[in-house]
């Protein structure tokens, strides 16, 4: 197995439990502060920042990536074949977006959470320059700190992954699977539809996602990334 692969595995395993972690201690801070503080800009701010985390609970990104995890190990054949064919699948008719759209989704979402955070961080470190609330404005501080450092990396891990399995959905791929004690080998035949690849840019103190239509040449050779680019923007799909 790749290390490069190993790398992002172990660390995006051990920081989603300790954003779900962060994401408690702000639910805490806002029900305990919420009568003294509600009105304030500053606390409006941490409001947005708990609303941006609800979103991302919401869209159940351990799942996610676990799901991403299972197609590139390839360790269980059942679930990646289940799964690779699951990404020929659009939503219509009420189904819901295949875990790679959904994973898109929340790539976006992570990368407009930092801006929420920063501005609530600027907003705190007014209260410091007037000695208000100091224990309250030193806790804010450090917990927004360190989400902003897991929204980050997490981002980065993402879009990793996302370009992993991305890579391995446009290529026909055969899988041995065992049933009942025989063995059988599954063809998966990817659609001649373009891909999309992530991509993140640091800009102005955070990282920018930037997000390429590329246009595939057969059924097993996509085009180089650099080129039939395009940055795209779209609502969050959840």
């Amino acid at each position: 197995m790749d290390t490069k692969f190993e790398t992002i595995e172990a660390r995006i395993t051990s920081m989603l439990p300790q954003l779900q972690s962060e994401c408690g201690i702000v639910q805490r801070i806002v029900y305990k502060n919420k009568n003294q503080h509600q009105h304030s800009s500053y606390f409006q701010r941490l409001l947005k920042v708990r609303r941006d985390l609800r979103l991302l609970q919401s869209a159940n990104l351990e799942d996610l990536v676990t799901s991403c995890i299972l197609v590139i190990k390839g360790d269980k054949p059942r679930q990646k074949v289940i799964l690779l064919d699951s990404l020929k699948r659009r939503k219509c008719d009420g189904e819901k977006y295949n875990f790679m759209e959904r994973l898109i989704g929340a790539a976006r979402l992570l990368a407009e959470m930092v801006e929420p955070i920063l501005k609530a961080a600027s907003e705190v470190s007014v209260l410091f320059a007037q000695s208000f609330f100091m224990g309250f404005s030193l806790t804010i501080m450090a917990l927004l700190a360190r989400l902003r450092v897991l929204v980050q990396q997490i981002l980065l891990d993402v879009v990793s992954l996302f370009n992993m399995v991305s890579s391995l959905s446009i290529t026909k791929q055969s899988t041995k699977i065992t049933l009942n004690g025989i063995e059988v080998f599954r063809d998966f035949y990817p659609l001649g539809d373009d891909f999309i690849t992530l991509d993140c840019v640091w800009k102005s103190e955070k990282f920018i996602l930037h997000e390429r239509m590329h246009k595939r040449k057969n059924e097993s050779q996509a085009e180089d990334c650099n080129e039939h680019a395009s940055v795209q923007t779209s609502n969050v799909n959840l």
